[in-house]
C-alpha cells in the first residue's frame, strides 16, 4: 500500500534531478506533516517524524567529495589575503597558511613520510598543529590525534597500535617521548614550542613568564619545529599531491575512554567534509571575515571539525587558544563572533566578573555547546546572560561522538527546546532501539539506544572486532539512551550509566537535573551502588556552591525536592559531599573513576 503512494509521488516530481534516497526523505517529510495524502498505516515509522523540522531544499543534501586540503583551499583560493589564523598577536593569511602547509608537506616527505604512513599529532591548538594536519593530508598520510596530557605509557600504546612513524608534540610533554621512544615504533619526534608561531612581542613575553623550561636533549631523534621546517630545503624531488579517493583514511581520532578502553576511530576525508556541510545546512550565520574562538582542541573530533576545518572552509578567521586563560574570557566574549565550547566554558562566562560587566555582546552570532551534556541551569543562565546584553541569539546544543567526527544532532530554531539535543543533521538517519537489540521503540517518550547512519559515521575502529560490535547492518550503536518528545531528541543517559533498581530503569541524569534545582548545588553526579535486595540503588555526590556548607537540614531538603519530581526507584538512598569531581583528559566528569572508587568503599545509608 505504501509503495503505491510513493510511486504516485515519484511521478509527480519526476522532472526533479534527485536520487531515490533524497526523494524518499522529501516524501517522508511531507507525509509526516500532512502536506500529501498517504496510506493509513504506521509508515513512516515513528523514528522518521523529526524530518518535519526540515524544508524540502535542506533534505536534498550533497557533500563535497575531495580531500580536506582541497576542501579548504578551493573555497578560499579567491581570498588568499584574508586572515585564516590568529595566534598571540599574529595574523596568518590563507596565502601564508598554504605556504606553511606545503613547506611542512615537503619536510614530511623529506623525512621519509609517504602516502598511507601515519604520524601522531600530540598538540594543543597552535598553528604548527594545523599545518601538520593539512600537510599530512596533502601527501596522503594519516594524522593520528592524541591528547598531549596523556600518560607516557598511553602515548606509547597509541603510537605502537597506530604504527605512527613520527610524532609532533608540544615541548612541555616531549620528555614523555624521551622515556618511551626506544620501546616504540617512532623514528623521531618533532618538538614544537608554543612560542614558535607567536608574534615577536608575544614570544618575548611568553618566554619571560614561562612556568616550565625549554625541552633539551642530546638525542638526535628529536627535532625542533624550525629544524623540521628546514628539511624542506633538502627535498629536491617534486612534491606531488596525493590523489583523493572515496573513503580515504585521513585521521585517527581517539575516543575518550571514560566508560571503557579508548579506541581509534578511522575517519575519512568524506566523514569530515560531510560533517561540515551538514552543519552549514543547519546554520547559515557563518560569514567570511567573521571571527571564531577555537577553545576546543584539535586532537578532539569536535575541535578538529567545528573549530578548525569548518570555519576555515568559509573564511572565518580562527583564534587558536592552546590553553584558555580565564583572565581573557571577557575579551574573547566581546570580540569574537562565534564561540564553540563545552558547558564548563559557558558556566565560566556566566560566573566571570568581567564578563558580567559587559553591556553589549550583540556581535555574537553562534554559541554552540558540545563535548559534554549541558544542564538546564547552564542553558537557562547563558541564554539570560545573552538576553541581558543586547543579543538575540540563544545557545545551540548538540550531541556528538568521535565515531561520527563531531556532531550527530543539532538543536536550533524550532527544534531547540530546553534540555534537548535537537534532531539529526541533514543526511543522517536516526533510530531508537531497545537496548541490546535492533528492535525500534514505537512510541513517543519511550527510551531507546541512539543509533545512526550517515556520511559522517566512521569507517570503523582500527580494531575489527570492536567495529563489528559497534556497527550493525550499517547502523552505529552509540551506547547512549534518548527519547523523542514532539519529534525532538532528549538525551537520557549512557547505557552503561543506567541504574536498574529492582528491575526498573533509573536514569542518573534525570536525578542530577532535579538536584541542580536546589540553590546550593553547583554540580551533582549520581551513580548506582550495590544493594543486597534491590541489586542497585542511586547514590548522589554533591558539590556545593561557594558560601554553602553541608548540614543535616540540607539533606532533608534534597530528599523532599527529589520526592516532588522523581519516582520511588529514582530517589537517592545516600548522599556524599565532594569538593571537586575527577575529570577525564577531555574535561568531562570521570564517572568511571567515581564508580571504581565507590566499589572500594562500604555503602553508608
Amino acid at each position: 500500500m505504501e509503495k503505491q503512494y510513493y510511486d504516485e509521488y515519484r511521478k509527480k516530481i519526476d522532472n526533479l534531478s534527485v536520487t531515490e534516497e533524497q526523494l524518499r526523505n522529501v516524501y517522508l517529510r511531507k507525509l509526516a506533516i500532512g502536506e500529501i495524502e498517504g496510506p493509513m498505516t504506521e509508515y513512516p515509522s515513528f523514528n522518521d517524524t523529526w524530518l518535519s523540522h526540515y524544508n524540502e531544499e535542506d533534505l536534498v543534501f550533497n557533500y563535497a567529495k575531495m580531500s580536506l586540503y582541497d576542501y579548504i583551499f578551493h573555497k578560499n583560493k579567491e581570498h588568499m589575503n584574508d586572515v585564516a589564523l590568529r595566534y598571540f598577536g599574529r595574523n596568518i593569511s590563507y596565502k601564508k597558511f598554504n605556504k606553511e602547509i606545503i613547506r611542512a608537506a615537503k619536510s614530511f616527505k623529506a623525512s621519509g613520510i609517504n602516502e598511507g604512513d601515519r604520524v601522531a599529532i600530540c598538540m594543543p591548538n597552535t598553528p604548527e598543529a594545523v599545518y601538520a594536519l593539512y600537510a599530512l593530508n596533502y601527501i596522503g598520510a594519516v594524522a593520528a590525534m592524541i591528547h598531549p596530557k596523556s600518560g607516557e605509557l598511553e602515548i606509547k600504546d597509541f603510537v605502537n597500535k597506530s604504527k605512527s612513524k613520527k610524532i609532533v608534540i608540544i615541548d612541555k610533554y616531549a620528555s614523555k617521548i624521551e622515556h618511551i621512544i626506544d620501546d616504540s615504533c617512532l623514528e623521531n619526534a618533532i618538538v614544537v614550542e608554543p612560542e614558535d608561531g607567536m608574534s615577536k612581542i608575544a614570544k618575548f613575553v611568553s618566554n619571560r613568564i614561562r612556568k616550565y623550561p625549554h625541552f633539551k636533549t642530546k638525542d638526535d631523534r628529536f627535532l625542533s619545529w624550525n629544524d623540521f621546517r628546514n628539511l624542506s630545503k633538502f627535498d629536491h624531488s617534486k612534491l606531488n599531491q596525493a590523489k583523493y579517493y572515496p573513503n580515504r583514511l585521513a585521521v585517527l581520532l581517539r575516543t575518550g575512554g571514560s566508560t571503557g578502553v579508548p579506541k581509534s576511530c578511522r575517519i575519512s576525508d568524506d566523514n569530515i567534509n560531510s560533517m561540515v556541510d551538514q552543519f552549514f545546512q543547519a546554520e547559515k550565520d557563518f560569514r567570511r571575515g567573521d571571527k571564531l574562538l577555537a577553545v576546543m582542541p584539535i586532537f578532539h573530533g569536535f575541535g578538529l571539525c567545528s573549530s578548525i576545518h569548518l570555519p576555515l572552509s568559509v573564511g572565518v578567521s580562527v583564534n587558536l587558544i592552546p590553553e584558555l586563560n580565564k583572565k581573557d574570557l571577557s575579551k574573547h566574549v566581546k570580540e569574537e563572533n562565534h564561540i564553540i565550547g563545552v558547558p564548563t566554558l559557558l558556566d565560566a562566562v556566566v560566573n566571570d566578573k568581567e564578563c558580567n560587566e559587559l553591556d553589549d555582546v550583540s556581535q555574537l552570532k553562534e554559541i554552540v555547546s558540545g563535548g559534554d551534556m549541558d544542564t538546564d541551569n547552564t542553558e537557562i543562565n547563558f541564554n539570560k546572560f545573552l538576553r541581558e546584553r543586547k543579543s538575540t541569539k540563544v545557545l545551540r546544543k548538540g550531541y556528538g561522538l568521535a565515531q561520527m567526527v563531531a556532531g550527530a544532532t543539532f538543536a536550533s530554531g524550532t527544534y531547540n527546546d530546553l534540555g534537548s539535543i535537537g534532531i539529526p543533521m541533514v543526511g543522517t538517519k536516526v533510530k531508537l532501539v531497545k537496548p541490546g537489540t535492533d528492535e525500534e521503540v514505537t512510541k513517543e517518550g519511550e527510551v531507546g539506544e541512539l543509533c545512526f547512519r550517515g556520511p559522517s559515521v566512521m569507517m570503523g575502529y582500527d580494531d575489527l572486532v570492536a567495529t563489528k560490535e559497534a556497527i550493525s547492518n550499517g547502523w552505529l550503536h552509540t551506547g547512549d539512551l534518548a527519547c523523542f518528545q514532539n519529534s525532538i531528541l532528549f538525551f537520557k543517559q549512557r547505557q552503561g550509566d543506567m541504574i536498574i533498581n529492582s528491575g526498573v530503569n533509573v536514569y542518573p541524569r534525570e536525578i542530577e537535573r532535579v538536584l541542580l534545582k536546589h540553590e546550593a548545588v553547583a554540580a551533582a553526579v549520581v551513580i548506582g551502588v550495590y544493594d543486597p535486595y534491590k541489586k542497585e540503588v542511586p547514590k548522589a555526590f554533591i558539590k556545593l556552591k561557594d558560601g554553602y556548607f553541608y548540614n543535616d537540614k540540607m539533606i532533608e531538603e534534597f530528599k523532599h525536592l527529589c520526592s516532588l519530581y522523581l519516582n520511588t526507584y529514582s530517589l537517592p538512598t545516600s548522599y556524599e559531599f565532594v569538593k571537586e569531581f575527577p575529570q577525564t583528559l577531555l574535561g568531562k566528569v570521570d564517572r568511571k573513576s567515581i564508580n571504581e572508587k565507590e566499589k572500594t568503599k562500604k555503602l553508608v545509608g
